[in-house]
C-alpha cells in the first residue's frame, strides 16, 4: 500500500526518466503511423517496407520503455520508489529491479558518514552545569537507516533535507543536553572521551531510530577569555603544589635515609 505524501521537487535524474519515456511513446506512434500509412500510398511493396519500418520503430520505443524499467541500486544504497505523489513504503535494496517507468527513484546512502560532510566541523554554543558559555568544535559519524529511508523521503525529501533537519538539530541539541551536566572543569578534561561518549548517547536519544550514531569527536573547546584564565591558572596552581609535594618527598626519603 502507497502513502501519499507532498510533492518532492524534481530531481535531474526524474525529469530525464520522464524524458525517455515520452521519447519512448512518441518513437512507438511514429512506428504506428508508418505501418498504419504505407499500405495507403498505394506503391508497390510499400505495404511490406512500411510495415516492417514501422514494427522497427514500435520495438525500438518499447526497448526504450523496458530499459527505463530497470534500475539499479549499488552497493551501500536505498532506494526509494515513488510516483505521483506516492512514497512506496517498501524501499529497494541494492541491486537490479524492475518498476513502474514512469515511477522515480530517490536514492539515499546508507554508508557511514561524516556531519559536516567534507572533513569539516560543527561549531556549537553550549552552557556548562555552572551556565558558563563554551564553544566546541564537534564532528558526527553517522548510518541512516535503510529501513526507515521511505518514511524519511516522505517526510522530509532528499538525502540532504534528512540531514539539515535530523542530523544537524539532534547533532546541536544532544550537544547542549550533554555539556549541560558537565561542569567547566569536566568539560576541559584532558580525556574527552567521557563527554564524547555522552554527547553520542544524547545525539541518538534526539535522532531515535532513524539515524544510527557511530561516533562523536570533539575537536577543539573554547571559553571566554576570563574563564579559559581562571582555568588556566587553577591548572598551574594545581601543578605547583604537585611539584612541590614531589620535592617534599624526596626531602622526606633523604631524611630516611
Amino acid at each position: 500500500m502507497n502513502v501519499s505524501g507532498p510533492k518532492s521537487p524534481e530531481t535531474p535524474q526524474e525529469g530525464e526518466r520522464m524524458g525517455q519515456i515520452i521519447l519512448a511513446i512518441f518513437v512507438i506512434l511514429v512506428g504506428a503511423v508508418i505501418r498504419a500509412v504505407g499500405p495507403a500510398t498505394g506503391k508497390p511493396n510499400a505495404a511490406g517496407t512500411s510495415k516492417l519500418l514501422g514494427y522497427g520503430f514500435m520495438f525500438a520505443g518499447v526497448a526504450l520503455a523496458f530499459g527505463n524499467a530497470l534500475t539499479v541500486v549499488s552497493v551501500g544504497e536505498v532506494g526509494v520508489k515513488h510516483f505521483l505523489g506516492s512514497v512506496d513504503p517498501v524501499p529497494l535494496d541494492q541491486g537490479v529491479h524492475v518498476v513502474n517507468p514512469l515511477a522515480s527513484i530517490e536514492k539515499m546512502s546508507i554508508r557511514e558518514q561524516s556531519y559536516p560532510p567534507g572533513g569539516g566541523v560543527e561549531t556549537i554554543e553550549a552552557q556548562t552545569s555552572e551556565q558558563l558559555n563554551v564553544s566546541l568544535e564537534v564532528v558526527l559519524l553517522f548510518t541512516l537507516d535503510g529501513n526507515e529511508a521511505p518514511d524519511l523521503y516522505q517526510r522530509l525529501g532528499s538525502e540532504r533535507a534528512i540531514k539539515d533537519n535530523i542530523v544537524l538539530n539532534a547533532m546541536r541539541n544532544g550537544v547542549r543536553d550533554a555539556v549541560a551536566t558537565k561542569s567547566i572543569n569536566e568539560i576541559f578534561s584532558p580525556d574527552r572521551r567521557e563527554i564524547a561518549a555522552d554527547m553520542r548517547q544524547e545525539i541518538q536519544a534526539k535522532a531515535g531510530n532513524r539515524i544510527e550514531v557511530v561516533d562523536v569527536f570533539v575537536r577543539d573547546i573554547q571559553a571566554p577569555p576570563r574563564v579559559r584564565e581562571a582555568i588556566e591558572a587553577r591548572i598551574e596552581r594545581e601543578q605547583q603544589v604537585e611539584q612541590e609535594r614531589f620535592q617534599t618527598e624526596i626531602i622526606q626519603e633523604r631524611a630516611q635515609q
